[in-house]
């Protein structure tokens, strides 16, 4: 049986996404509070949910420009929305602090996430340029 199997019970698993809403010291953050936060969250967590996903990943989408360092107040909002969700996922789940990875693996064993996605090695290309992993 294979990782996949194993985790989320199929080979080709729906992995739904919810893209944290800007938080403090982000740029588009508006300051309506993390209740506000949290509830866009929510409701996106439902959605998947009651659409059948088989795991669910949490990203700090919004987050931008993305920080090859995400910053303290960046993952400590992460966790609080996680934490905030936590007794209300019913699948899998999994974190990404985008491009940092340390801060992904961080994020993960404080949430006690089954899984993550990170860049943590290499080189890619995407829409913002080039984007190097860098594990400290």
């Amino acid at each position: 049986m294979s990782f996949l199997s194993e985790l989320f019970g199929t080979e080709k698993p729906i992995i739904g996404l919810v893209h944290i809403q800007p938080l403090p010291g982000d740029p588009f953050y508006k300051g309506e509070g993390m209740d506000a936060v949290i509830g866009r969250a929510r409701a996106d967590l439902e959605a998947l949910q009651n659409g059948g996903i088989d795991g669910v990943l949490f990203t700090n989408e919004f987050s931008m420009p993305y920080e090859k360092h995400v910053s303290p107040v960046t993952l400590a909002s992460m966790g609080l929305v996680i934490g905030a969700l936590k007794s209300s996922i019913r699948v899998p789940f999994g974190a990404e602090a985008i491009f940092d990875g340390d801060a992904t693996i961080a994020l993960c064993a404080a949430t006690e996430a089954d899984f993550t996605r990170c860049l943590f090695t290499g080189v890619w290309a995407g829409d913002f340029g080039m984007v190097e992993g860098i594990l400290q």
